[in-house]
């Protein structure tokens, strides 16, 4: 496998409905970062398809098991709120 810069190896998204999506989709998590004071950036390692699936999620053609989704949007959600130090 050869080194591409991390630009074109990541996926990167501050949108926590995407990163849900490819979360629940089988895109692994690679880091998360804190922009500014209260958001939280996923990066996710590209796949072939991860462009056509978050295509597929922005024109709301994307599925996914339910469960699982929702599952994810927690988990997700509740590593934002902490990273950001926006806990409710």
């Amino acid at each position: 496998m050869q080194n591409l810069p991390e630009y074109q190896s990541n996926y990167t998204t501050p949108d926590l409905g995407i990163a849900v999506y490819l979360f629940t989709m089988g895109h692994d998590l690679v880091k998360t970062t804190v922009v500014g004071n209260r958001r939280l950036v996923f990066h996710f390692q590209r796949q072939n398809g991860t462009d056509a699936l978050v295509s597929s999620y922005l024109n709301g053609t994307g599925q996914a098991p339910a469960k699982k989704l929702f599952e994810n949007y927690r988990s997700l959600r509740a590593m934002a709120f902490a990273q950001t130090d926006n806990i409710r």
